[in-house]
């Protein structure tokens, strides 16, 4: 049986015949208040051990919460700088085909200037092989009147 503290104020105890207390009865009381007394040391232990175990595990999960915010840091930042290197590679690409771009450009105005050369050549000498076939009609129509 457990005592309440208001159990343990309200025990009356009996008067021996002698005039003294019935002796049995205080060591009755005395034997419940110290298993009593165990119980509760015993209890307080356990209650200790759960403590010392829930403190325990609290250190494991703030250890593990750190290596959280660190990975979540280090991931924050890894990301920054992947982001970093696919935009410089992204601007490198784009100055890379500008320049290919202006290259081609450059190559193809030079192209259209050297076929307009061409053409402007082949134009000159058209006319000047159609000179030359005129003088010679000319030269044959007139060998042909001679010939009349």
């Amino acid at each position: 049986m457990n005592f309440t503290p208001n159990d343990l104020s309200n025990i009356v105890f009996r008067k021996s015949v002698m005039g003294g207390l019935n002796e049995d009865q205080v060591y009755e009381v005395l034997q419940k208040v110290i298993e009593d007394y165990s119980d509760y040391i015993h209890e307080m232990m356990k209650v200790k051990d759960q403590i010392m175990e829930y403190k325990d595990r609290l250190s494991h999960f703030e250890k593990i919460e750190d290596t959280l915010k660190n990975s979540l840091i280090l991931a924050q930042q890894t990301s920054g700088e992947i982001i970093a290197a696919a935009e410089k590679k992204a601007e490198n690409l784009i100055t890379e085909a500008n320049i290919k771009v202006k290259n081609l450009i450059e190559e193809a105005n030079k192209e259209v200037i050297r076929i307009q050369f061409e053409a402007e050549r082949l134009k000159k000498d058209f006319t000047v092989y159609k000179g030359k076939m005129k003088n010679n009609l000319h030269a044959q129509l007139k060998i042909l009147d001679e010939i009349e």
